[in-house]
């Protein structure tokens, strides 16, 4: 049986403004409390924001946050941070003429949620996304080394973070992951760095063992390439209808778009699936 429904936000269970649909929200907390199988949030957004939707959806659940590197439990604290040095990475960005912010675990950590920075080459999606945070946001030297953090990345038009892409990989081999995803809220592109070990599978895995789960009986549900190693490692992968034709390609099930209230269709497998066992 499914005893874990793992949902992605931005494009899968989250609308504009953070919200959720009733038709989604009582599927879910039916799902939830009446039949037993695990709600959770697996998500490249940051704490803070993963809250407003995981407030509007109406009760706590574990979250996977930082594209799988902070697990935080439904009471909110801090079950897992993955954190590495971005020095290099920012050095690089440099080079390139972009402007990485680098993100960390603020809830427990105190401070701000993530940092921006300080070199020459911000462009109008970095300044943008700066003007919409100031209040969780500070601007330092990421070339400095001094701190640790979840992850990091920039925003831009996609034709210049594919440079990114390519440097990083070029630069330190099998040393990161670097994924592309549009970015809802602006219309740019945002890229993800992280360490290689770590996406939202590997954040979902810090959960399974304290409920004794395998990997066959938990489901996810997302609609971009981040959420593609969760898609393929789990028992039951499931990908939007409006979400990237390579996610679709490797699901198990497409539900409908995030829109049309898709992720009930995905509740729906799921019971589909438990009726038979």
């Amino acid at each position: 049986m499914i005893k874990q429904i793992a949902l992605d936000l931005d494009g899968t269970l989250a609308l504009e403004n953070h919200k959720v649909s009733p038709a989604t929200r009582e599927a879910l907390y039916a799902l939830h409390h009446e039949e037993g199988v695990q709600v959770v949030i697996a998500t490249g957004r940051r704490y803070r924001t993963t809250r407003y939707v995981i407030d509007n959806l109406g009760f706590d659940v574990y979250a996977v946050c930082n594209g799988g590197a902070l697990v935080k439990s439904p009471d909110q604290e801090t079950l897992h941070a993955d954190d590495f040095h971005v020095s290099e990475l920012a050095l690089l960005a440099r080079d390139i003429g972009l402007t990485i912010f680098a993100q960390r675990d603020a809830h427990h950590l105190g401070g701000a949620d993530f940092l921006i920075d300080q070199s020459n080459n911000w462009n109008g999606s970095t300044r943008l996304h700066h003007a919409n945070n100031q209040q969780w946001c500070e601007t330092s030297d990421l070339t400095s080394g001094n701190e640790r953090f979840l992850v990091c990345g920039c925003f831009g038009p996609e034709a210049e973070l594919v440079l990114v892409e390519k440097a990083v990989h070029q630069h330190f081999p099998n040393r990161y992951n670097v994924i592309l995803v549009p970015h809802l809220q602006t219309g740019y592109f945002y890229c993800e760095i992280s360490q290689k070990h770590v996406d939202k599978w590997s954040g979902l895995c810090q959960i399974h063992p304290r409920y004794q789960m395998t990997h066959d009986q938990i489901c996810t549900v997302g609609d971009q390439l981040n959420d593609m190693a969760m898609v393929q490692s789990c028992g039951h992968g499931i990908a939007m209808s409006d979400g990237h034709d390579d996610l679709k390609e490797v699901a198990r099930f497409v539900c409908g778009p995030n829109d049309k209230d898709g992720i009930v269709d995905a509740v729906n497998y799921v019971r589909r699936i438990n009726a038979n066992q």
